[in-house]
């Protein structure tokens, strides 16, 4: 199957376990059928995947053979990748992530498994936490292969109007993990965001439960257009 227009929007830090080799994975907005996607990008230390956020690409890829999620696909070949937004375009594009807004719990009757969270401004907190043994196991095997795994996880914690309490989500975005890889904290960034709001996804393994992929800063009053989804829902 050929993918054109897809347009990358969120990225999960590297991982490697036991069973699948190193990946990235990744959410596109597909333009053609105004849905995410997911796809597993094969990363090798010393290559460039080439696709980064906001940037417009056509792959070819199939219907993995385990991962039943609707938005999941196995990336097979990158065929085309073009040069990043315009800032135009990328306003463009956040009103169109933003209208396919959904309630979590919507997510899970709907058996959608990205999703999309508008926290309330300056509500954002961020906290570290130990690994766990099976991240533990994930960080020694990458450790071997020289691929960057630290030694906590990230929680990012705030309130919504989706959710009575406050949410608190496993964060696991590339670039606040390439920033701590750099001894940059990346948190006084995250915090400044105006409006901001979270591209979720779930496991193949656990489907009620979410983690945060990728803390993206909408333009001025743009975060309207998920709330005005809401209103249409009812």
């Amino acid at each position: 199957m050929i993918f054109k227009n897809c347009i990358c929007i969120a990225q999960a830090r590297i991982i490697e376990g036991p069973r699948k080799k190193a990946h990235i994975c990744t959410i596109a907005y597909h333009e053609d059928l105004d849905s995410f996607l997911r796809i597993c990008l094969p990363f090798e230390y010393g290559k460039d995947t080439k696709i980064r956020r906001w940037s417009r690409f056509c792959f070819e890829g199939q219907k993995p053979e385990k991962d039943t999620r609707v938005e999941s696909y196995e990336f097979g070949k990158l065929l085309s990748i073009d040069k990043q937004l315009s800032a135009n375009e990328k306003i463009l594009l956040h009103q169109k992530i933003l209208s396919l807004y959904q309630h979590e719990s919507e997510l899970n009757e709907n058996k959608k498994s990205i999703g999309i969270i508008v926290p309330e401004p300056s509500s954002l907190e961020f906290q570290t936490k130990p690994l766990t043994e099976r991240e533990v196991e994930y960080k020694n095997i990458m450790k071997s292969k020289g691929i960057f795994f630290p030694d906590f996880t990230v929680r990012v914690i705030g309130k919504s109007g989706q959710f009575k309490r406050k949410f608190n989500k496993q964060l696991v975005q590339w670039d606040v993990f390439e920033a701590i890889r750099k001894d940059i904290d990346p948190f006084l960034s995250l915090k400044s965001y105006k409006e901001p709001y979270i591209i979720t996804g779930n496991t193949p393994w656990k489907r009620d439960s979410f983690l945060a992929i990728s803390i993206l800063s909408a333009p001025k009053s743009l975060t309207v257009h998920a709330h005005h989804q809401q209103l249409s829902l009812i």
